[in-house]
């Protein structure tokens, strides 16, 4: 009986310390013409080009900016009511600041 103990213990220890594969998803790149933040986009690791009122090409990785400011797009009534943000001028502000968009 100890032998099947021993056993079971070295199996669950194995078990334990095997790491689960780690599944990158590729990258998916659209162009828009304004800034966005989808619900139906969040995961799918997406980069999203679009061109402001100024000219200047705009790029950032919608799951980066999200995962950021989760709290804060999640409390916004668009969001909740569209499931979507958008700023057609430039980069919001609040994305501006952040340390990594792309």
């Amino acid at each position: 009986m100890r032998l099947i103990n021993n056993l079971n213990f070295n199996i669950m220890a194995k078990k334990a310390t095997t790491p689960a594969p780690v599944v990158v998803q590729p990258v998916t790149e659209i162009t828009t013409k304004r800034f966005v933040i989808r619900k139906s986009l969040i995961g799918s690791n997406t980069v999203i080009t679009f061109t402001n009122h100024k000219g200047i090409e705009c790029k950032y990785n919608h799951d980066k900016v999200y995962n950021q400011l989760k709290t804060k797009f999640d409390l916004m009534p668009c969001f909740e009511k569209y499931g979507s943000y958008t700023n057609s001028n430039n980069l919001p502000a609040f994305v501006r600041s952040l340390p990594e968009i792309l």
